[in-house]
């Protein structure tokens, strides 16, 4: 098969996707990297050709995602489906659907500054503030009063829009789900809201209550190859965040797997095209 990875330069130093193209460079398949802010890309290629397969890895508010809408335009497997990442890049859009679809998620507010976030009453306090095109727990901030507004510091995010959710108490560790597309794996890790940070990731076991959660959310998202922040509360688990291909950290043998859930992907995609006349 023949493969377009779509890699901004942040992720160019990272682990993942690039041992995913070398093993599948190792099992002589053809991989090209579309690095999108040094690249020009041509657009509108009959379906199927020249790639079997696209593939992104990039930072939400980035160009990747409108390069793999033009080549699903032509017919040309995604991964994941276009559609499902663009619902979990907007994190907005993300936690509406988790909401409207009853999955465990806290109450989210969308603001477009971040002085409206004084409209919201002191009684939903404290509340969880992030950017709403966020990734890689960037510029997480904890408000526990309106009184603290003022003195909120986003980064380098400025007055992006942000959404606000309301904090639920936990044991200060957040579990990531992760599905390679061909299997559930969980790792701990420590909340970037808690007293732990620094703290090492670690596998831990999937019980069958974390299955099920993960495969609902891929359900619901329509997502192959994705990524679930939940965290344990009085309640039972809640989803906090959605991701398209995360990174996998802690997961033996990830690339190859990934891989493989890659090639089978795109290989029903080929083989449901059209045979040409």
């Amino acid at each position: 098969m023949r493969l377009c990875f779509i890699v901004e330069r942040v992720y160019r130093q990272d682990g993942m996707p690039l041992r995913v193209a070398e093993q599948l460079l190792d099992w002589g398949h053809e991989v090209d990297l579309l690095e999108p802010d040094a690249t020009v890309a041509g657009l509108g290629e009959p379906a199927g050709r020249p790639y079997d397969a696209w593939v992104l890895k990039t930072v939400s508010e980035g160009p990747g995602l409108s390069l793999l809408e033009a080549a699903a335009a032509t017919g040309v497997a995604t991964i994941n489906d276009v559609r499902a990442i663009r619902r979990v890049r907007d994190k907005a859009v993300a936690a509406a659907w988790a909401r409207v679809h009853g999955l465990p998620s806290p109450t989210t507010w969308f603001v477009t500054h971040r002085r409206l976030l004084e409209q919201i009453p002191q009684s939903e306090y404290p509340l969880v503030v992030k950017p709403a095109n966020g990734s890689r727990g960037r510029d997480v901030r904890l408000l526990l009063r309106r009184a603290e507004i003022d003195d909120l510091d986003l980064g380098d995010t400025g007055d992006c829009f942000l959404l606000a959710q309301r904090f639920v108490p936990n044991n200060g560790w957040d579990v990531k789900l992760y599905n390679t597309g061909s299997g559930i794996h969980a790792v701990r890790r420590p909340s970037p809201l808690g007293r732990r940070v620094g703290a090492p990731d670690r596998p831990i076991r999937v019980t069958e209550e974390l299955r099920r959660l993960a495969l609902e959310v891929g359900r619901l998202y329509g997502l192959d190859i994705y990524g679930v922040d939940v965290i344990g509360t009085e309640r039972g688990w809640m989803v906090v965040d959605v991701n398209d291909f995360p990174s996998f950290g802690q997961i033996p043998g990830a690339p190859a797997v990934v891989a493989e859930s890659i090639l089978r992907i795109a290989g029903r995609a080929v083989a449901a095209r059209p045979v040409s006349a």
